[in-house]
């Protein structure tokens, strides 16, 4: 949701956004649904099987099988050029850093248009995440990471917390953006 909040900047910087999960096709059109992303191609990965693994982004441990969260960077060379791979669920890069490597690219804009699931959304979204909850959670992760980084001694964890906050905050700022 957030990389639609940014999709001009995106599309500007040359580039398109393809995030991809174990979700089936169905739950790729719910989750599409749910939280209005009109430009961020959502791919279905089950097992992980064609991308995932490749780029070494599956957790075959955890329920059964997930993505990791990671923003992977690919030039029009079909090289990586930047890549953060988050540790935990939660753990995300900035989008300042995407669009720093982004632009390093030195890409003509690009004008895809929106996307089309290729399924329709499931009747029921039971295991979603509730949109009534996303403000709530995302403003206690960010009031939590401010209290936890004061209380650390060692800086560099400390900062980790701090990039927790920052996380939230732009989620925060993205969803006033996308629901203004």
């Amino acid at each position: 949701m957030r990389l639609e909040s940014t999709i001009e900047d995106i599309h500007g910087a040359g580039a398109e956004v393809i995030a991809v999960s174990v979700n089936e096709d169905e739950r790729q059109a719910g989750m599409a649904d749910r939280w209005k992303l009109e430009h961020v191609q959502l791919v279905a990965d089950p097992g992980g099987e064609n991308l995932l693994k490749s780029l070494d982004l599956f957790d075959p441990d955890d329920r059964g099988g997930i993505a990791l969260p990671a923003m992977v960077v690919i030039g029009a060379d079909g090289e990586e050029v930047y890549r953060y791979n988050g540790r935990d669920f939660a753990d995300r890069t900035t989008d300042a850093e995407v669009m720093a490597a982004l632009k390093g690219l030195e890409l003509d804009p690009v004008d895809p248009g929106p996307w089309t699931p290729s399924a329709s959304a499931p009747a029921d979204l039971k295991g979603f995440f509730p949109v009534d909850r996303y403000v709530g959670y995302f403003a206690g992760n960010r009031f939590a990471a401010i209290a936890i980084a004061g209380r650390l001694p060692d800086k560099e964890t400390a900062a980790i917390a701090r990039d927790h906050g920052t996380m939230a905050e732009t989620s925060l700022e993205a969803w006033e953006r996308l629901n203004s």
